[in-house]
């Protein structure tokens, strides 16, 4: 995969509406976002590919809530008691 293709953590906190790159880097760094290492020397150099980045924000996508099923109240049996 050519770099081209591939995000730098600004770039993909430009597309995430993110003020800083270091939240980005803390999604990266919790496996929440997949990224690349491309460095090859002692400091990492971190690139996502666009398909992580579709990843990552489907899997953040809001689910429809679950429909309420009707709860009714439980009575207790009708017992007569003998004292």
């Amino acid at each position: 995969m050519p770099d081209r293709q591939l995000l730098t953590p600004a770039d993909v906190a430009a597309r995430l509406n993110l003020s800083k790159v270091d939240g980005v880097y803390k999604l990266i760094q919790s496996g929440a976002l997949t990224a690349v290492n491309v460095s090859t020397g002692a400091r990492p150099t971190w690139r996502v590919s666009p398909q992580a980045l579709d990843e990552f924000l489907s899997s953040r996508r809001a689910k429809p809530a679950p429909i309420a099923t009707r709860r009714t109240r439980r009575r207790p049996p009708k017992v007569t008691q003998y004292f």
